[in-house]
């Protein structure tokens, strides 16, 4: 099987990420999950926080390939010798953006094609824009992140000296 790229900026990453994560794993050789640096948007986690759970979630060894990339992901996907971008869908509304974005990125290099996962049920009222605001709030349930998140999480807070979940 080819090797495949999901890029997103994973700020942080969710059990929904983890998810798309798994079921690409069940298709590829080798998953390139690449934190893509957005220079216009400023995350909530650094970098190096978001790297720091990316590589906490990777219980699939070498199949899974942590990485930063400050460009377009069509030219991360060629430099690694990828044919295939994955992407997650939680709900229907998020098509129109996505399908747009493959087009474009099928323009840039017609040898890549995009995959869509649908997450699992269980994941889709989940967003990493949802999971800092619980955060704030300390009120993040279970399951929302995987457990070796929160545990990066809660080491964050408390270097940051914010209250703990």
């Amino acid at each position: 099987m080819p090797n495949a790229v999901f890029a997103g900026s994973f700020d942080p990453p969710t059990t929904g990420h983890l998810d798309v994560i798994e079921s690409a794993l069940g298709i590829f050789d080798t998953l390139y999950v690449v934190l893509a640096i957005n220079p216009e948007k400023e995350g909530f986690f650094t970098i190096e926080e978001r790297l720091e759970m990316l590589h906490a979630i990777n219980k699939f060894g070498d199949r899974m390939q942590v990485h930063t990339w400050n460009g377009l992901v069509t030219d991360f996907a060629r430099e690694h010798n990828c044919s295939v971008l994955v992407r997650g869908l939680r709900n229907a509304a998020e098509l129109p953006y996505e399908s747009t974005m493959a087009y474009m990125n099928h323009r840039l290099d017609p040898k890549i094609k995009t995959i869509f996962f649908l997450y699992d049920a269980k994941h889709v009222d989940i967003s990493s824009s949802l999971v800092r605001d619980l955060v704030l709030h300390k009120r993040l349930p279970e399951g929302i992140v995987p457990e070796c998140v929160t545990k990066v999480l809660k080491t964050i807070l408390r270097e940051r000296g914010l209250p703990l979940l």
